[in-house]
């Protein structure tokens, strides 16, 4: 498996009233097909606390996504990949509706 170099957060979110799941979606916009890790972490503890990680592996020109229910005030997103030719869409949502302040674009996540 090639390096997952390529490491993005959201940085810390707290959790908008109404959320009930934290929606991540990769997408891949290379010819190969390429990995990516996904971390989400409970804030609230300290130190946080890693409540998800699971790799997937995403087939060229498209896309995977996972939702997870969270039991907590804040939380982050770590995502780590394998190309920069990978991009994230992390959304907090009540229902199927995305709620304003919990969404992170591709731009918006932090390298680190």
């Amino acid at each position: 498996m090639a390096s997952l170099k390529y490491r993005y957060t959201t940085g810390p979110i707290s959790i908008s009233e109404g959320i009930n799941n934290i929606r991540v979606l990769v997408l891949n916009n290379g010819s190969y097909r390429h990995n990516a890790r996904i971390k989400i972490y409970n804030l609230d503890p300290k130190p946080k606390d890693e409540v998800f990680n699971e790799l997937f592996a995403i087939a060229p020109h498209s896309k995977i996504s996972t939702e997870f229910i969270p039991m907590f005030n804040s939380f982050e997103v770590q995502v780590l990949t394998d190309s920069s030719r990978v991009y994230i869409w992390v959304g907090g949502r009540g229902g199927n509706e995305n709620l304003e302040g919990n969404i992170i674009l591709h731009k918006d996540m932090v390298k680190f």
